[in-house]
């Protein structure tokens, strides 16, 4: 998968998303199983996890279309090695938060190496059944809410062609993870009360290299695509999100050197963010932070709040920023062709605060956004005389 991996990123393609468009499985004669639906306890999940002990060593579990799976446990893939799960169905998590509080994940993959988590019919859901949980969190900050799907310790991992839907936390958490593929997915997180869903980071990967991200959509209303500490060749392309954080590095620095390196996003649009893309540090006291070569690359911006914002003050006043400022090394940083629009919201179409005890390396091409009335003020602060468009004072963050 390394060589695939390394060919996507270098070979980049402008298609638009198409969740269900899907490359036949080549692979034949595997062991085949598909667990038992409709447990009297309610909980399938036991069925599912005997399921990768029976048939994960190569071979195939099937969720098969119309079934739904209820699951009230995390489903344990222990067993996989090189096994194939296939979403034809709905796993559907039990909305009892009691049950949730604490479990860190409804799917959780760990020390796998070679398994592809998809759909061949584009018809597969998994529904993480969200709003108690983001009513009830909206309360009580120490509700601990599960991710939907935790990757970690894996390699070679390739997920597509289905629907996740409303979970109660992070949708894909990826940690210290070699080799991983998502592709031609629909994600999407919607409350149908006033509490939103929280924290519900469409792709949040620390400690991983060689990652793709391409052709998805995503509704949520936190980061949509954050690469974060300790990532390196990081790939996201036709990533089109909708009411999100942005496509962000970070936040990185908070307690120790944490550092992202080698990433490109490329023609991506960002619908309603709160910035179209951007980098997340902390100040001085925290830790430290560096980010190297680092490319947005054809962004369109549609009623975001900002197009392009840097904060080197991530979760502190300008008071203690001024007096602890970070120590931050942003180097080979492009920021190309973005065209479109903010919501009017800012002044600024960009904000761009770098640290005054760290380096600015940034670079803007071809910038072609503005305000609904056509203004283009950008703020900045100790950015580069050789940023490539016009700053007026006034950054923060």
């Amino acid at each position: 998968m390394k060589l695939f991996i390394g060919l996507a990123l270098c070979a980049l393609t402008s298609a638009a998303p198409s969740p269900i468009d899907i490359v036949p499985d080549r692979v034949a004669r595997r062991a085949v199983c598909t667990p038992a639906s409709g447990a009297g306890s309610g909980d399938d999940s036991p069925a599912i996890t005997s399921a990768f002990a029976s048939c994960g060593n190569g071979g195939t579990i099937v969720i098969p279309e119309g079934v739904t799976y209820y699951l009230k446990n995390s489903v344990n893939f222990t067993g996989c090695a090189n096994c194939d799960f296939q979403i034809e169905g709905t796993l559907k998590a039990n909305g009892d938060t009691n049950i949730w509080n604490g479990k860190r994940a409804f799917l959780q993959v760990s020390k796998i190496t070679g398994i592809k988590i998809r759909s061949l019919t584009g018809k597969g859901t998994i529904d993480g059944n969200g709003q108690n949980s983001y009513d009830r969190f909206a309360t009580d900050k120490n509700f601990s809410r599960p991710n939907m799907m935790e990757i970690t310790n894996s390699k070679n991992v390739e997920v597509y062609g289905f629907w996740y839907k409303n979970p109660p936390s992070v949708f894909n958490s990826v940690k210290d993870t070699t080799n991983i593929n998502f592709h031609n997915l629909k994600l999407s997180a919607v409350s149908k009360s006033t509490n939103l869903p929280k924290n519900t980071d469409g792709f949040a990967v620390v400690r991983t290299s060689y990652t793709v991200v391409k052709d998805v959509q995503v509704t949520n209303t936190d980061d949509c695509v954050v690469p974060k500490g300790g990532v390196e060749y990081f790939h996201a392309e036709n990533v089109v999100c909708n009411g999100s954080h942005g496509l962000s590095i970070g936040s990185l620095g908070k307690s120790s050197l944490e550092e992202v390196k080698h990433v490109l996003f490329k023609n991506c649009t960002m619908i309603g963010s709160t910035k179209a893309a951007g980098i997340k540090t902390y100040p001085g006291g925290y830790g430290s932070s560096a980010v190297t070569n680092v490319t947005w690359d054809g962004i369109t911006v549609t009623g975001c709040e900002y197009g392009f914002q840097v904060q080197s003050c991530y979760n502190e006043d300008a008071t203690y920023c001024a007096s602890n400022p970070g120590i931050v090394t942003l180097s080979q940083i492009k920021v190309k062709n973005f065209t479109g629009k903010t919501n009017g919201k800012y002044v600024p179409i960009a904000n761009i605060n770098c640290s005054p005890a760290g380096t600015c390396d940034i670079q803007i091409v071809n910038w072609g956004v503005t305000t609904p009335s056509g203004a283009n003020t950008v703020y900045c602060a100790n950015t580069p005389s050789t940023l490539g468009v016009t700053c007026t004072t006034g950054a923060s963050g």
